[in-house]
């Protein structure tokens, strides 16, 4: 974990307990500090927003175990409400760290880009108090954000988890500047929900209409390097007549069909657990979460 410099503190500097290793609860605060969050130097603060206040909750309790630093929830006319943390060493801890200051130049840290599963689940949890899903016609898990390379390194990150996604320019008009958007659609989408459940009651709500949903296979789904007729005859046969029914390949006759034009990921897994003889490389298909799409160039909206 990268430190600032273990100074004394000066004048009525607060004392922090700065984190040994990275934490669920601090990787929850990096994310939602990426989504939602900022920092004002003039008054040495980092504020995170949100209108939820067993979210502002959470995150309170968070900054107060990790750092022992205590923040307040304020309510401010005609804005979001807001948690309010005040000290110059968090600030330099968020510098060190890399986090960014405004919307324009936030970005993960390498310490969550490094971290174990349980770890970046818990950051895209505070990541995602900024996304959102459709359920209607193009149905998709996205977030929106100006800093492009926040969104690439969301990108990696969902990419390492096995989630099939893409990402596109908006321009906006009336802020004169572009917003990139993140999304993962289709099934590749209820997947992301199931992985990082939304913590606001309205998007937990408006991802279950989307859960509810039912997609096929897509090109992301799609294992090319095998056919239908080659995955059915690494499947057994199991054994013969009306009581082996169901113990071999039986069930697997339409992979030798001659319209069957692709293998998909859930066919190559159904076979696996008839005990199929899978090749190195499609066992490592399987257990490093490899997905497929066709290459495509995706220009910016205008």
């Amino acid at each position: 974990m990268p430190l600032p410099d273990r100074r004394r503190c000066r004048g009525s500097e607060k004392t922090i307990v700065y984190p040994e290793k990275l934490t669920t609860e601090l990787a929850f605060l990096l994310g939602a500090y990426l989504s939602e969050g900022h920092t004002t130097r003039s008054n040495w603060s980092v504020i995170i927003t949100n209108s939820v206040m067993d979210v502002l909750e959470r995150a309170q309790q968070a900054w107060f175990d990790t750092f022992g630093l205590e923040a307040r929830i304020t309510h401010q006319p005609g804005r979001c409400t807001g948690l309010v943390v005040s000290s110059k060493r968090l600030v330099e801890y968020m510098d060190a760290l890399g986090c960014g200051s405004r919307a324009a130049n936030k970005c993960v840290p390498s310490v969550i880009m490094d971290a174990g599963r349980r770890e970046v689940l818990a950051f895209l949890q505070g990541a995602a108090l900024d996304a959102y899903t459709t359920h209607q016609y193009a149905a998709k898990w996205g977030i929106c954000l100006e800093s492009h390379r926040a969104i690439d390194d969301l990108q990696d990150l969902l990419t390492k988890l096995g989630v099939a996604n893409a990402q596109i320019a908006k321009w906006n008009s009336d802020m004169q500047k572009h917003y990139y958007e993140l999304y993962a659609a289709g099934g590749q989408g209820q997947r992301l929900c199931d992985l990082v459940p939304f913590l606001e009651p309205d998007k937990h709500a408006a991802a279950q209409r989307y859960l509810a949903r039912t997609f096929g296979p897509s090109a992301t789904d799609v294992v090319p390097g095998v056919s239908g007729a080659e995955l059915y005859r690494l499947i057994p046969p199991g054994r013969p007549g009306a009581n082996g029914r169901g113990t071999g390949r039986q069930r697997f006759r339409h992979l030798c069909d001659s319209r069957t034009r692709h293998v998909t990921r859930s066919s190559v897994e159904r076979a696996a657990d008839a005990g199929a003889r899978l090749p190195e490389w499609l066992r490592a298909v399987l257990r490093d979460e490899v997905r497929f799409a066709e290459v495509t160039c995706v220009g910016s909206e205008s």
